[in-house]
């Protein structure tokens, strides 16, 4: 017992040891430098021309800037809603630990005073510091590639992973390539894609549940498909798709992905024995095949929208009608309380979006006005990131019926 007890003190001493003679990253640059991956161009430039265009090469600004004002009214908060993190976390670096971790997870291993570098970048918007700070190969491939560390250990510093194969890499910094299997398996991207657990922080948050949804919808619906599959294999690699900055791209994946199926019939109801009443009944039904609830992440205005209108021939509007899918949620914990975007999906209320395999039906009724026998139906189906915004609403389906009482 007395060796058993020896020998954990010695590795206990030798860990605390070597974690206390680690050195901290003590400026952005050098955080950008020890992050670099333009060296791997030079054998990837395909895959790195890809990287190029996703969201990893600009995980501070986010889709058309939203993640980057997200993340300006948070550390803003700090003096408003959130003062009494100054007490709980005196840190800048514990303060953005909640957001970082996944936005930029390397930002871990530097200093505060480098915390507060990116705190001021983030507040001034500084775009020529932002675009330095990126989610970079090295990131996923070295820092993050191993999950089960308590059996494999810390990925080592000399070493690029990947779920292909193990030798000789040929880069002066990672000169060793080991294999990895579960860098092939969702997991690997849960550990940002799924969100923060709800107790993990001192301030709570949950911000995507993408991997929550996959593992405990899609899979028992029938789902066979990993993320890799459906964001790397099939299409894209490493531009993990869909863009949000590309309408074009983004509109014709979720035309692949999202079902409308429309049933119209226009006809004379009668109510009793006398009464005729002409009317127009849509039923539509919206299937989605994505692997995890969509919309997802921050709650915000992202939403699916469908939007059923019926018009007579000669264009007048006789009907309309928005229906919305998106998790819906309360502002905080009083309505008059600003609750940062990540929290608010703790106060879920209702969950219109649309989850896998599971139709959302729709019956819409319309009593036509007197003479009016012809008419045309009208449904579009589109997801917005904010409603009002076209550079920012993605067209998904939009089918035209026209209908002659019967």
């Amino acid at each position: 017992m007395k060796l058993i007890w020896g020998v954990l003190t010695t590795l206990i001493l030798a860990a605390v040891s070597s974690a206390s003679s680690a050195q901290e990253v003590q400026t952005l640059d050098e955080l950008v430098q020890l992050y670099d991956s333009s060296s791997c161009k030079v054998c990837h430039q395909e895959i790195y021309e890809e990287w190029e265009q996703s969201l990893h090469a600009r995980p501070l600004y986010g889709p058309i800037g939203r993640t980057l004002a997200t993340f300006r009214g948070y550390v803003l908060s700090r003096d408003t809603e959130l003062k009494k993190s100054l007490e709980v976390a005196p840190g800048m670096r514990e303060f953005l630990k909640p957001c970082i971790e996944c936005h930029l997870p390397q930002m871990m291993d530097a200093s505060e005073e480098v915390a507060n570098e990116l705190a001021r970048a983030i507040i001034d918007e500084d775009e020529e510091v932002l675009d330095k700070l990126q989610i970079t190969c090295i990131v996923c491939h070295n820092r993050n590639a191993i999950l089960r560390k308590f059996r494999d250990g810390n990925p080592r510093p000399d070493t690029i992973y990947g779920p292909g194969f193990s030798g000789p890499h040929g880069d002066s910094r990672f000169p060793k390539a080991a294999k990895n299997e579960m860098m092939a398996d969702t997991i690997f991207c849960a550990q940002c894609h799924q969100g923060p657990n709800v107790q993990h922080y001192d301030e709570p948050m949950w911000c995507t549940s993408t991997f929550d949804s996959h593992q405990h919808f899609y899979v028992p619906m029938g789902g066979t498909q990993s993320c890799q599959d459906c964001h790397m294999r099939n299409e894209g690699g490493h531009s993990f798709p869909p863009n949000y900055q590309n309408i074009a791209e983004t509109s014709a994946r979720l035309q692949e992905w999202i079902d409308l199926n429309l049933t119209i019939i226009a006809y004379r109801m009668k109510p009793d024995a006398v009464n005729l009443i002409p009317m127009v009944v849509i039923d539509a039904e919206v299937v989605s095949r994505i692997g995890h609830r969509f919309p997802d992440g921050c709650p915000s205005p992202n939403r699916v929208t469908l939007d059923v209108k019926v018009s007579a021939q000669d264009g007048q509007e006789l009907f309309q009608k928005n229906i919305i899918y998106m998790p819906q949620h309360k502002m905080g914990y009083a309505e008059d309380t600003m609750v940062y975007a990540a929290d608010r999906k703790l106060t879920l209320i209702r969950d219109t979006s649309l989850h896998p395999f599971v139709p959302k039906k729709e019956t819409i009724e319309v009593v036509l006005p007197d003479g009016i026998e012809d008419v045309v139906v009208e449904a579009v189906l589109t997801f917005r990131q904010l409603p009002g915004i076209p550079e920012v609403e993605f067209p998904i389906h939009h089918v035209t019926r026209a209908v002659r009482l019967r």
